[in-house]
């Protein structure tokens, strides 16, 4: 049995050591209309969390799917602070939105016991 674990303490002690910064996290508002159906979105009201936000080349990787676009900045948040898509980053007075967010788990165990999330990973794009 192969398990390795790593804490949401783990996690937050590598951002207060090592790479851990300020931004600001706006959540998306989310609401459908009762007549058209349709969905707007829009920005809640900003906090500050710790994460660690690096900026990267806009460019494309070859998947089995096809071409992937990978967005503009990279952020790993505290899964308790709950980024999700279309979520706003604002870092150095940049705005991203979320395009993708994953949930990681702190559990890695080949006998697939029980999930705890540590960490999400997020896909930031630029907002124009």
């Amino acid at each position: 049995m192969v398990q390795n674990v790593f804490t949401v303490t783990d996690f937050d002690n590598m951002l207060d050591s090592y790479a851990g910064r300020q931004v600001s996290h706006t959540p998306a508002v989310r609401t459908i209309s009762n007549i058209t159906g349709q969905e707007t979105i829009a920005d809640g009201t900003p906090a500050t969390i710790k994460c660690y936000f690096v900026r990267t080349n806009q460019k494309w990787d070859f998947d089995k799917a096809g071409f992937m676009e990978q967005g503009h900045a990279i952020v790993l948040a505290k899964y308790a602070d709950g980024v999700v898509k279309n979520d706003k980053i604002t870092a150095d007075s940049s705005k991203y939105r979320v395009r993708e967010a994953y949930n990681v788990s702190g559990v890695f165990s080949s006998t697939s016991s029980a999930t705890t999330f540590t960490y999400t990973v997020c896909n930031l794009f630029l907002e124009q």
